[in-house]
């Protein structure tokens, strides 16, 4: 596993056009790889989807690996949670959500995994390939303004998740999890590398900090983070 990746906008694959979905409920989308890896890989998976049909529908379904989805564009719905600006979900492995609603202007969103994923399990389709029972299913909205903080309280296993507010000039909090961090307003720069809006880094758990210093119209930042994998 890559201990270190930083990806600007312009590094991801141009969109393609794909369809999913069980019979009779088939939606299309487009998405842009940020991190590609084989399924089945201990490779990180970052990629960015775009919604484009309103009143299009992703049916409830579920994944093998923990996945972070950051709303950053649009409106609709996650399950019972309105989407209508900046929203983090966070999903563990087997565990059910959705459906996903795309509201009349369109939606997007990045999918981050720290592992990746062979593909959705839809529901009730999928359910005998649950093999563990559902677990955590949490969200959280980003305020569109505001000082730096949590999304919501740090779980015992490290899960979390953050919006930074940097001002030019100044650089992300440290933090020792498996992380993402994706830049939604202003620039960053980061070893030479300059990450405008839409660009994101990976760090893995042991590596260390990617010190993301801000632009010069600052910078705000979602940082997310993993459990540990040797929680019960």
């Amino acid at each position: 596993m890559p201990a270190l990746v930083t990806v600007p906008r312009s590094s991801a694959t141009p969109f393609r056009e794909l369809d999913s979905g069980p019979a009779g409920k088939v939606f299309t989308y487009r998405r842009s790889d940020y991190l590609a890896a084989p399924a089945g890989a201990v490779d990180p998976q970052a990629f960015l989807v775009e919604m484009r049909e309103p009143g299009a529908v992703i049916p409830p379904h579920f994944h093998v690996e923990d996945e972070f989805q950051v709303v950053v564009a649009g409106r609709g719905s996650l399950g019972k949670h309105a989407l209508d600006g900046v929203a983090v979900h966070f999903a563990e492995a087997y565990t059910p959500y959705g459906p996903i609603r795309v509201g009349p202007a369109g939606l997007t969103f990045f999918t981050l995994r720290a592992k990746a994923d062979p593909g959705a399990e839809y529901m009730p389709e999928s359910r005998a390939r649950m093999v563990r029972k559902a677990r955590r299913n949490v969200a959280a909205d980003v305020p569109p303004r505001g000082e730096t903080g949590a999304l919501w309280p740090v779980h015992d296993d490290g899960l979390g998740a953050w919006i930074v507010r940097a001002r030019p000039g100044e650089v992300s909090p440290a933090g020792d999890g498996a992380r993402y961090y994706l830049i939604l307003g202003g620039s960053a720069e980061h070893g030479g590398m300059a990450l405008p809006r839409w660009s994101c880094v990976w760090k893995a758990r042991d590596a260390a900090h990617p010190a993301l210093t801000a632009g010069a119209d600052g910078a705000d930042i979602v940082v997310v983070q993993f459990p540990r994998e040797d929680r019960g």
